[in-house]
């Protein structure tokens, strides 16, 4: 047998035999939203805080991007979604186990986008490293998390003010 067929004979087994999992995934809160009610919109500055958002993901490769069920995130994952051609999937901030189980199904970056109270909750059960938690006002914070033999967090802030 030649060598360049061993290669490939190996190539293939082990892609059979090793899981493969999703060993990058994004969290970040939703954008700034509008002052009252229990389900409320972004505002102009959020907007355009989505916007900043999805120019920051033109050069990743993103599996899936997912949102809470809130019009605040599913605004703030739009324009996402939209430049990647994904179907945005919902997933329930109130059950953290499901959404982590969800995301042990991929195999390539994924993006999540929740709440200042779950976001730093998933990064958490994800890598078992503790975050600070979210204030109302911290609308900056990109987490991005590696999974993997040298799990890691890195904490990036979003390069983006609003003068409104």
């Amino acid at each position: 047998m030649s060598l360049k067929r061993i290669c490939l004979l190996s190539a293939v087994l082990c892609s059979l035999t090793w899981p493969v999992a999703a060993n990058t995934i994004y969290l970040v809160r939703h954008a700034e939203k509008q002052h009252g009610g229990t389900d409320p919109a972004l505002t102009v500055c959020g907007q355009g805080r989505a916007e900043a958002l999805a120019a920051y993901f033109a050069d990743i490769k993103l599996q899936a991007v997912y949102s809470t069920g809130y019009q605040r995130t599913q605004q703030t994952v739009q324009p996402i979604a939209i430049s990647k051609q994904l179907a945005i999937q919902q997933y329930d901030p109130s059950q953290p186990e499901l959404m982590h189980a969800q995301l042990d199904a991929h195999t390539a970056p994924v993006l999540v986008v929740g709440h200042s109270n779950t976001v730093p909750q998933l990064v958490t059960m994800l890598t078992g490293i503790e975050v600070s938690p979210l204030t109302e006002q911290d609308y900056t914070m990109l987490y991005q998390v590696e999974l993997g033999e040298q799990v890691s967090v890195t904490l990036r802030h979003q390069e983006f003010s609003c003068n409104q």
